[in-house]
């Protein structure tokens, strides 16, 4: 089942990097990341306070967790520019390699409180088959 919710995921990511690189034609990267997220917060908050009842907390968390705003701004506006000149797939691609990445350091020193789980060399053959589609798509034809 959570598989499921994670390819929905990458398909609303998708869709989000599509319509963000449109968008950017129109109001710029910065006006995408602002109407994208004005947007989804009123959206959000709407739905927990009217149809959950419930209340929005920030807090207590450590300070540096806040930054996952920064970065969704940063993420948003970064997209959606690069959507619009490099394409979705290209873009999805390179998304994707900065993302696995960055998360294997991420999981190998549990950084940010997250459960440790060691790189294991193992994995490499599979990564060297993600690096070759990547330059496949960046590079052919």
């Amino acid at each position: 089942m959570i598989q499921s919710l994670v390819i929905l995921a990458g398909v609303l990511l998708s869709l989000m990097q599509s319509f963000g690189g449109v968008l950017s034609g129109y109001v710029g990267i910065f006006g995408t990341s602002l109407a994208v997220h004005l947007i989804g917060g009123v959206l959000l908050a709407g739905y927990l306070v009217i149809l959950l009842h419930s209340r929005i907390r920030l807090g207590p968390m450590p300070w540096y967790i806040y930054f996952a705003a920064v970065f969704g701004i940063a993420l948003t506006a970064t997209n959606s520019y690069c959507v619009a000149r490099l394409g979705a797939s290209l873009t999805t691609c390179l998304s994707i390699a900065g993302q696995l990445f960055f998360s294997i350091l991420i999981d190998h020193f549990g950084a940010m409180g997250i459960r440790r789980t060691r790189f294991d060399p193992r994995r490499l053959p599979a990564l060297a088959v993600l690096g070759i589609g990547l330059f496949l798509v960046a590079f052919a034809g």
